[in-house]
């Protein structure tokens, strides 16, 4: 199996997303390449080429604000059924210089063609930190921010972060953002943040930075690294019953649409279809 390939444009779908329901993509990363803060080892988009917390230097491979409005205001002109507005894509998407006008325009053009959706960002939290980056973030409707591990060594192994990015910066962003939604990707094989250790210091981590909600899921496509395996379905639930027993705080299991592998999800998801 191959990892799929990178978003070929600023503006990508609707697709159905399993988080979002139709969620129009906002690519504003480059389009040949992967640029990113974190080279995680599941990325569905295979080896981050380009590991940086600054995209200076890759100005000129970034949409420019007037192409990502034209190209954003021709979708939006259509008539499609839009349920979110997400910037995501192939990166970080808060690496752009110009993040913030970018959010301008995106809430611009969505209030003057899709009133009813919602817009908000898929996003690695690696730039928390940035007091500007969080005032452009406040500005969304939701903001789902990743945090995989709940200490230093297991988020190195699954992150992959960059240069000068460490496990702390990532914990005190979060602490640092107000109203935020929480995603973890859960993995099995020969790295895995799935055990009952990892798991206890994750719940730890998420208690501290109190998010609104958590989001937790694990492979749907294929992953960068090889050797890495499926969480079941059973072990994604009893991760949740815990983290809402312990934590207080909501936690969704978000199930694809279609098994990773043949022997996990259907029974769960049956389960769910019948709340």
């Amino acid at each position: 199996m191959h990892n799929i390939s990178l978003q070929p444009s600023p503006i990508y779908g609707p697709v159905r997303s399993r988080r979002l329901g139709w969620s129009l993509g906002l690519n504003i990363s480059p389009e040949s390449y992967k640029l990113c803060s974190f080279n995680c080892i599941y990325c569905q988009y295979g080896w981050t080429a380009v590991c940086t917390l600054n995209a200076t230097k890759n100005s000129k491979d970034l949409p420019s604000p007037d192409v990502f409005a034209r190209a954003l205001e021709n979708t939006l002109r259509q008539d499609r059924e839009i349920d979110n507005i997400t910037f995501s894509g192939n990166g970080e998407p808060t690496l752009h210089p110009q993040f913030d006008e970018m959010v301008d325009i995106a809430i611009y053009l969505k209030s003057k063609y899709l009133t009813k959706a919602r817009i908000g960002i898929l996003s690695n939290s690696s730039t928390l930190l940035s007091e500007k980056i969080r005032r452009s973030l406040g500005k969304l409707d939701f903001r789902i921010m990743k945090l995989d591990a709940g200490d230093a060594e297991t988020f190195k192994r699954i992150n992959l972060p960059c240069s000068g990015l460490d496990y702390p910066s990532i914990l005190e962003g979060l602490r640092a953002t107000e109203n935020i939604d929480m995603q973890a990707m859960f993995i099995d094989g020969e790295i895995s943040n799935s055990g009952n250790r990892q798991i206890d210091h994750w719940i730890e981590r998420v208690s501290e930075s109190r998010p609104l909600n958590v989001q937790i899921y694990s492979l749907h496509r294929p992953p960068a690294a090889s050797g890495l395996e499926e969480v079941s379905c059973e072990r994604l639930k009893d991760i949740a019953i815990r983290t809402e027993k312990e934590s207080g705080i909501k936690v969704e299991i978000i199930v694809a649409s279609s098994p990773y592998s043949d022997n996990v999800h259907q029974p769960w998801k049956k389960e769910l279809e019948q709340k």
